[in-house]
């Protein structure tokens, strides 16, 4: 499994796509929530998950072969949806290991957060590539290089469902942009619900 982030080179106008090794640890976490993934229909992304590109959620990239997840900082903890070449969009949301991570409350069938473990997969997922865009340093630990032609062509090829559906929604909802997030918010917050809980790889 790799990251794959955009970062902005000195002096350059655009971005860079680079990549950079996703830990053992985290790669497992992420293939263990694979296990919990349920179908997305085309309807159901655009009017749910696709809004959270209007927002100011972190997210981040794993390339993992041909699938590409897509993870999200999202109540109530991170979002998953894998996109695989000519294949139905496919999604999971997790509770975040951390029952109170965030200012979140917790809830009775929450493990203590005092027991919690110190390590979160779900945050290391995100913040490892997101913070790897904006700090040299952050770029040099995660070991982020530019990504060749090979991994830019699997990236795209990835993405092509759900840029398709970028033009059916602008044509669907561009006239009521709010009414379409408020949608998207509600169906998110009642599909998501408390989220799948997922124990950490040791």
């Amino acid at each position: 499994m790799q990251y794959i982030n955009f970062i902005f080179e000195d002096g350059d106008d655009d971005s860079t796509l680079y990549t950079g090794p996703v830990p053992d640890s985290d790669a497992e976490y992420l293939r263990k929530a694979a296990t919990h993934l349920r179908p997305l229909s085309d309807d159901d992304y655009m009017t749910g998950p696709a809004c959270i590109l209007q927002t100011m959620a972190k997210y981040s990239y794993v390339l993992d072969d041909q699938d590409l997840y897509w993870c999200v900082e999202w109540d109530p903890g991170l979002l998953v949806v894998r996109m695989t070449p000519n294949k139905a969009l496919e999604w999971v949301a997790l509770r975040s290991p951390i029952p109170d991570f965030g200012g979140r409350e917790p809830l009775p069938e929450d493990a203590n957060p005092n027991d919690d473990e110190d390590d979160n997969p779900q945050y290391n997922l995100i913040f490892t590539p997101w913070d790897a865009q904006f700090d040299e340093q952050h770029k040099e630990w995660g070991a982020f290089v530019p990504a060749d032609s090979e991994v830019r062509a699997r990236f795209e090829r990835a993405l092509d469902r759900v840029n398709a559906l970028g033009d059916v929604m602008q044509s669907r909802y561009a006239d009521d942009r709010d009414g379409w997030l408020g949608l998207c918010r509600e169906n998110l917050e009642q599909w998501c619900g408390e989220g799948v809980r997922l124990k950490s790889v040791n």
